[in-house]
């Protein structure tokens, strides 16, 4: 199982976002996959539960950080394809397990958005996961057409690497994640490209192996799972 962390230090630039995008893409892409929702206002949680029929399923788990370990335990939880962890940015009050859980992790995803606040604070938390020993990538969240960031990437390149794929502001997002959907569930939708871009660029920074043809009996599996955990 390859294990995703969704981590910033400040809220609001995307984490869960990035995290239920990334888990409909994969799961439509025919793995089995894995949420996991540390942030306590339970916003990923709520997303799997409106989760509708006819998309591809997503396993969902509501965990504490008493029991955070479990996530990167060999059987801490059952085996899926990819499990992606959302957390929230409070980390500074439970260090010893946020530690444990990066030390954990195949691949760790930065959102942030362009705004020079944002990048102000993302910089020196980088800075810090990479001094751990980590490699996280900065993803660009809600960027707007014709806007110069360059000045904004340019410090986030000296902290640590940026995914090639940006994500764009679309209030389309908002109106999916409604019906417990992605765009990536809707035909021909642009944000979807987006997001199966850089679920292309996480799939193979992990080297996952293609998925089998008959992945659909699996993505199903998932799906009934996912409704027994979130209603638990």
């Amino acid at each position: 199982m390859f294990r995703i962390v969704l981590s910033s230090p400040k809220g609001g630039c995307g984490k869960t976002h990035l995290a239920r995008n990334l888990a409909a893409a994969a799961a439509h892409d025919g793995y089995s996959v894995s949420t996991a929702d540390l942030d306590p206002q339970r916003t990923l949680t709520r997303w799997a539960r409106r989760r509708p029929q006819g998309v591809p399923g997503v396993n969902h788990y509501e965990v504490e950080w008493d029991d955070a370990e479990a996530l990167v335990s060999p059987d801490g939880i059952d085996q899926t394809d990819i499990l992606i962890i959302d957390t929230p940015p409070s980390i500074e009050a439970h260090p010893v397990e946020f530690k444990r859980l990066i030390a954990g992790a195949d691949l760790i995803l930065v959102p942030c958005r362009t705004t020079f606040d944002d990048v102000e604070s993302a910089v020196p938390y980088l800075q810090t996961l990479r001094s751990g020993g980590a490699r996280p990538v900065v993803v660009m969240n809600a960027t707007k057409p014709r806007v110069n960031v360059a000045p904004e990437k340019t410090m986030l390149i000296s902290a640590a690497e940026l995914c090639p794929i940006e994500i764009g502001d679309r209030a389309d997002h908002n109106r999916a994640a409604v019906r417990g959907m992605s765009l990536v569930d809707m035909v021909n939708h642009p944000g979807g490209d987006e997001i199966r871009g850089l679920w292309t660029f996480v799939r193979e920074r992990v080297r996952l192996e293609a998925a089998p043809a008959e992945a659909e009996a699996p993505a199903a599996n998932a799906a009934k799972k996912g409704r027994r955990n979130v209603e638990a």
